[in-house]
C-alpha cells in the first residue's frame, strides 16, 4: 500500500475547495454497524445552495457522473428525504449503502428532474483520483512563487514530460521521495523530463526544506488552494505524470518506488511532442 500522509486540519481549511472526501460523499458506517456492503461513493462534492445541495463539481467515471448528474445541480431529496447540507447527503448515502440505488430529486435551472443513482463501493482514493484526472487536461497553477530553479506554468511545459509533486515539510512521506525525484530529474531532464515540486508551504519553510532534503528539482511555495482544488489533492504526496500535451496520464497518491514512475516516463518521451 502506497504511503501517504493526510492533509492536516491547517492545509485542509487552507484547502477547503478540494473537500474531504465525506464531501465528496463517501460514506462509511457507523462503528457498530455491519458494513456489508462496502463504503458507498457518489462522487460530487458538495456545498450549500438555496433550498438544497449545490454539486460543485462531479467526478469523472464517479456513480453520480454515470447517472448523469451534473456540476451546478441542486440536490433536493434522496429518496424522497429532504437535504439542505452535505452531511444530510452522506448520512443518506451511508444508510443505502454500496450496490443501492438512489432517487436524486435535483434542481437544474428552472427545471426539476429525478436521477437514479446506482451506488458503489468507493474505490480507494488514488483510483477515485486517477478516474477523475486520466485524459483531461492539467489545470494552470495559481499562486505559486519560484523557491527554487524557474518554474513556468504546467501550460508553458508542454512538449515536456512533467512530474508533478504535491509536497510540504512536514511531511515525512515526502522527504523520503525526495531521492527518487532527484535521480528521476538527474536521469531524465536532459531528455525532456521536467519535475515540479509544489507546497502551500511559506517560501522560507519550503526553502529550509529544500536546502536541507538537497532537493535538485524546481520547487514552487505558496501554491493555493485553487490549484489544491483543481487537482483533487488531499493527500501528500500526491503525483501526477503529465504528458507532451500537457495531459494527465497517471496519478499516485503516497510515496512510491521509482519503477513506477520510470515506466511511464520512458514511454511518455518517446511520444511526439505536440506541433
Amino acid at each position: 500500500m502506497p504511503l501517504g500522509s493526510p492533509l492536516p486540519r491547517r492545509a485542509l481549511f487552507r484547502a477547503a475547495a478540494v473537500a474531504s472526501l465525506g464531501a465528496l460523499v463517501v460514506a462509511t458506517r457507523d462503528a457498530g454497524a455491519q458494513p456489508a456492503r462496502g463504503r458507498a461513493w457518489l462522487g460530487v462534492e458538495l456545498t450549500k445552495a438555496e433550498g438544497g445541495v449545490l454539486a460543485k463539481r462531479v467526478m469523472r467515471g464517479s456513480p453520480a457522473a454515470a447517472a448523469g448528474l451534473k456540476g451546478a445541480d441542486v440536490l433536493l431529496s434522496l429518496d424522497g428525504q429532504a437535504v439542505a447540507t452535505a452531511g444530510e447527503v452522506v448520512r443518506i448515502v451511508s444508510e443505502r449503502g454500496a450496490g443501492a440505488t438512489v432517487k436524486v430529486r435535483v434542481r437544474r435551472g428552472k427545471d426539476e428532474l429525478t436521477v437514479a443513482v446506482k451506488l458503489v463501493e468507493f474505490p480507494g482514493e488514488e483510483e477515485a483520483l486517477r478516474l477523475d484526472k486520466v485524459g483531461t487536461f492539467a489545470a494552470s497553477w495559481k499562486g505559486t512563487k519560484p523557491t527554487q530553479g524557474d518554474v513556468p506554468d504546467i501550460k508553458k511545459l508542454r512538449g515536456r514530460v512533467t512530474v508533478v509533486e504535491f509536497w510540504a515539510s512536514w511531511c515525512g512521506a515526502c522527504r523520503a521521495m525526495t531521492p527518487v525525484l532527484n535521480d528521476l530529474h538527474q536521469r531524465f531532464g536532459a531528455q525532456g523530463l521536467t519535475v515540479v515540486g509544489l507546497t502551500d508551504d511559506e517560501e522560507e519553510a519550503a526553502l529550509k526544506a529544500v536546502t536541507k532534503l538537497g532537493i535538485k528539482y524546481p520547487v514552487c511555495s505558496g501554491t493555493s488552494t485553487e490549484t489544491f482544488s483543481d487537482y483533487g489533492v488531499r493527500s501528500l504526496p500526491t503525483f501526477f505524470i503529465v504528458d507532451k500535451r500537457g495531459v494527465f496520464r497517471e496519478v499516485f497518491v503516497g510515496a512510491q518506488p521509482a519503477e513506477s514512475f520510470e515506466k511511464h516516463i520512458t514511454k511518455l518521451l518517446k511520444e511526439s511532442a505536440p506541433s
